[in-house]
């Protein structure tokens, strides 16, 4: 069941986030992001109300077969990649910061007060968290135990 979440949280991720972004990067080009926080709110409430629904459904189909947790390795493996995917969440935040201080060191202005550049900075930073959970559920995947 473990294998089974994962597979959808990473589909149900790609799919919901990828078609976000790109209407995203089309709202930026066209210099149109008035209607970008109602699609932002569709994605999160779409991605919630899917995911929830699909691993519902496999559990409710699956539910003869369920077992108990296997704490050992399943539990170690998801840890594992939790780390990993914390880890690589705190380096590319550490690239943000690194990049806003060498900017302001240079006396380069990224100019944060306009919608447009907030809207860009807010994305990125919700791009760094959907990267991190797919790399949590990819590494966790990877690392669960073959049965």
């Amino acid at each position: 069941m473990r294998r089974i979440h994962l597979w959808i949280s990473l589909l149900v991720a790609t799919g919901v986030w990828g078609g976000y972004f790109l209407f995203f990067a089309r709202a930026v080009r066209a210099d149109d992001l008035s209607g970008l926080v109602w699609v932002f709110l569709a994605a999160l409430i779409g991605a919630v109300a899917l995911e929830a629904g699909a691993t519902s459904t496999v559990a409710w189909l699956f539910r003869k077969r369920a077992r108990d947790l296997d704490e050992g390795p399943s539990l170690n493996a998801a840890l594992k990649a939790g780390h990993v995917a914390l880890m690589a969440l705190i380096v590319m935040l550490l690239a943000a910061a690194a990049a806003l201080a060498l900017s302001s060191r240079f006396g380069w202005s990224l100019d944060l007060s306009t919608a447009r550049a907030q809207a860009v900075a807010a994305n990125l930073l919700l791009g760094m968290v959907v990267l991190a959970e797919l790399i949590r559920a990819a590494f966790t995947l990877m690392l669960l135990p073959r049965r």
